[in-house]
């Protein structure tokens, strides 16, 4: 055998020597370290025991008190980042809304804002954005413009995916309530305006009217729709027997009574209105609260 073997094999006897001794003086508590120290210096030779003895001179010379002083330290940097968090939260409480901001805040709050938008939720500003293009300040136009034209042209490319899924599958019911659904949406969300308005609102209606002759009942919720997109093309005749059908099966919903309402304005028809109001309190109809907003607004103006 070499003299390589001879020495590595002597090293070996001197290490686990060594971490015996250590061994026995920390079970005597002679050595102040905690017994799972110990096996980090048996696994890491020379630089083992060597922390093992480090962190007993240490452990002496602060008299014990490394520990609670890292501690307290680290209850310390708690604090302080604690305190950070608030002031960051406290911060964000500072901001001011977008809609104030367009009327009385700087140009530079404004486009801060603006930008904070484009980078959040556009879609869900969309009215906002577009009160925001008619700002004075001309970033401020580019930058809601810009967002609106982004909105309006991923609106228009589901709409254009929806319809082909519509073209392949007319006959699939669940396709045709997608495409409804999202139709309606986006006839709410004021996408299109115009002519191209007006021939997806006849879209929906048809839409509307098939999921009904589909379904093969009545519906509470799809005919409120239909009378809803009636209204929405000034087609007042069928709006009007629609909203009769309902409020004959479902005398006491408030949805038929406010698309009443609704009607009877657009028709500039006080006498209407009137009967409508009185119809409401005859059949004790349930309101929500704003529908009971809507009654006393028409109470209000033909007091």
């Amino acid at each position: 055998m070499g003299s390589g073997f001879w020495f590595g094999l002597l090293f070996l006897v001197l290490h686990l020597a060594l971490c015996g001794a250590l061994w026995l003086l920390a079970r005597s508590r002679a050595l102040e370290v905690e017994g799972y120290f110990l096996p980090v210096a048996l696994l890491v030779p020379v630089w083992g025991p060597l922390c093992v003895v480090l962190l007993h001179t240490s452990h002496r010379l602060t008299d014990g008190q490394l520990l609670d002083r890292t501690l307290e330290k680290l209850r310390i940097n708690e604090e302080i980042y604690k305190n950070i968090l608030v002031a960051e939260n406290e911060e964000k409480d500072t901001v001011v809304p977008l809609e104030e901001a367009l009327l009385v805040n700087s140009p530079a709050q404004k486009r801060k804002l603006i930008l904070s938008v484009l980078t959040d939720d556009p879609a869900g500003y969309y009215d906002l954005l577009q009160q925001a293009r008619m700002d004075d300040d001309s970033e401020v136009v580019h930058y809601a413009s810009t967002a609106l034209a982004q909105i309006s042209k991923e609106a228009d490319l589901k709409l254009q995916q929806q319809e082909q899924r519509y073209a392949a599958a007319p006959g699939d019911a669940k396709v045709l309530e997608e495409y409804c659904d999202y139709l309606e949406s986006y006839l709410d969300g004021g996408f299109v305006q115009g002519k191209a308005a007006e021939i997806q609102r006849h879209q929906l209606e048809q839409l509307l009217k098939k999921r009904l002759d589909a379904l093969g009942r009545r519906s509470y919720t799809l005919e409120c729709k239909l009378a809803a997109a009636q209204l929405a093309l000034a087609e007042y005749d069928r709006a009007e027997a629609t909203l009769d059908a309902l409020t004959a099966r479902w005398p006491q919903r408030e949805t038929p009574w406010l698309l009443h309402l609704r009607m009877a304005a657009a028709l500039r028809d006080g006498a209407a209105i009137q009967k409508t109001l009185h119809d409401i309190e005859e059949k004790e109809v349930y309101l929500s609260a704003k529908g009971r907003e809507t009654v006393r607004f028409w109470q209000g103006k033909n007091a």
